[in-house]
Formats: C-alpha cells, structure tokens, sequence
C-alpha cells in the first residue's frame, strides 16, 4: 500500500496525541507519511524552540517518519484562548496586515539548525500574514497531493487547534481549483475540551465520547474508530508522549498521558 498521509500538527506533541498509532500503521504498511509542525515551539521562550522541534523530530523518527519528511511551517507560537492565539488572530484578519510575534518577529522562523519550509522551498520566509499561512498550506497541499490529511479539530478549544482546520479547507479549496478531481480525505482529531481533567479518562483502555462532542459540532456517531496497530501497545505510545519532556507530560493530572489509549479516533469530514 503507497497511501500518501500529511499530519498538521500545530504543536510539537500534537502529532502523537490522535495519530501516532496511525503514523506506526501508515509506515509499516509501505505508505509515506508526513508531518507538519504548523508554529514553532516558543511559546514561553524563543530557546525552548530547538527543544521541542527536536523532541518531535526524535518521536517521529521512532514511528518511522525521517527528518525530511517533517516540515517547518515556523509561525508563531502562543496562547489557548482565541483571543491571544496567533493562528486564530491570523486566520480572522483579512486585511493584509502583518502580525508580529511576542518576540518582534514577523516572518516564519525556526531555531538554528533547522529550515522552515517557505525557506527551504523558495529561499524566503512567510510574513505573518492571513495569506502568508495560507500560502504555505496551499503549496505543501499542493506539491504532496496527500491521500489523507489528518489535523485537529474545528471548534477546539485551543486557538491554535482551531485555526489548522480551518486553513486546511481553505487551502484544499483553493487546490482544487487548479485540479477539481483531487480531493484528500480528510479527518478531525480532538485534544483539547472545555473540561481535560474529565477527558480523556485517565484509565486504561479505549477512548469514550467526550462530554462536550456535540457541543463542539463533532458527530460521535460519524467517528472512525483506528485501533493501535498489532506490536505497538498502548504502553508504547505512553513511552513516546513521555519524550516530550518539555510538556510535562504527567501535568494536569496526567492529561498527555491520558491519550495513550488502545485507540484513536478521527472524525471524517464529510
């Protein structure tokens, strides 16, 4: 099976939360996966970037996805509520305007060491701008022409969470209208509700419905249900939420750690 699979990940640890189980299958079942960490990973200082770029790159690559197949979009990292999301502030302002990061910053950026993809792919940055998000959604959609597109979910209560899924069907829209044939499957996965330390349930097992799923305009009954593929437990996916240190995984009362089910579930887009 040569299934194509793009992750949009808006945070260094996102990528594990909903899908790791789903990278382990994609890989060993021949397919390609790739995975987009939309910002950079300064949320509390511009140093811990390199940190939690590296923590993903190091995870991914124990599921099997190399380090060239893990795009650096570079946009700025913030806050959980709307209001001070950078993506959502983004995503809201039409007016052309550049938007500049906690840091002064107002092009797409990554830690020494690293490219970020509008870099590596035209020897520029991305401003921050509506357009300029847009524009490297569009072309990475573009250029990989994935099969599947997996990003969490409209109506999550992070900003950030929020905003990824809204720029992926605006840039599959603008896609397709170069090629209307190409359309990719594309699935929501929730992380973040208006209650973490009642979901995910801290016990073992598979995942439950979470309380404020209809609330959220996620269809409970529409769900895929993936089981973790055979030679890769529950207990292995603990293990790599645990390698991303930065995060604390065992905080809030274990809520990283809580997504390490037998499990995971995406709702399709219909």
């Amino acid at each position: 099976m040569n299934k194509k699979i793009l992750i949009f990940a808006p945070h260094e640890d996102d990528e594990v939360l909903q899908t790791a189980g789903i990278i382990r299958q994609a890989v060993t079942q021949g397919g390609t996966v790739y995975v987009c960490l939309v910002t950079n990973g300064e949320y509390e200082d511009e140093r811990l970037a390199a940190v939690r770029i590296g923590e993903s790159t190091e995870v991914l690559g124990m599921l099997g996805v190399p380090p060239e197949q893990i795009i650096k979009f570079g946009f700025a990292d913030t806050g959980m509520p709307y209001e001070q999301s950078f993506l959502m502030q983004l995503l809201r302002d039409e007016s052309g305007r550049v938007l500049p990061s906690r840091f002064g910053r107002t092009e797409s950026w990554v830690p020494e060491g690293f490219s970020d993809y509008r870099m590596t792919r035209d020897g520029t940055h991305s401003p921050y701008t509506r357009e300029g998000v847009l524009r490297d959604f569009t072309d990475l959609i573009a250029e990989l022409r994935p099969d599947e597109i997996y990003t969490t979910a409209p109506g999550d209560y992070h900003g950030d969470h929020a905003a990824c899924p809204a720029f992926v069907e605006l840039a599959v829209e603008r896609v397709r209208q170069d090629d209307s044939a190409y359309l990719p499957r594309r699935y929501h996965c929730m992380i973040h509700t208006a209650d973490e330390a009642a979901w995910p349930l801290r016990t073992e097992g598979a995942f439950t419905k979470p309380p404020d799923c209809d609330a959220l305009g996620l269809d409970w009954e529409a769900r895929q249900t993936r089981p973790l593929p055979e030679g890769f437990t529950a207990a292995d996916k603990r293990a790599l939420i645990e390698r991303y240190a930065s995060q604390d995984p065992s905080a809030y009362g274990d809520y990283l750690l809580a997504f390490a089910k037998t499990d995971e579930i995406v709702f399709p887009v219909s």
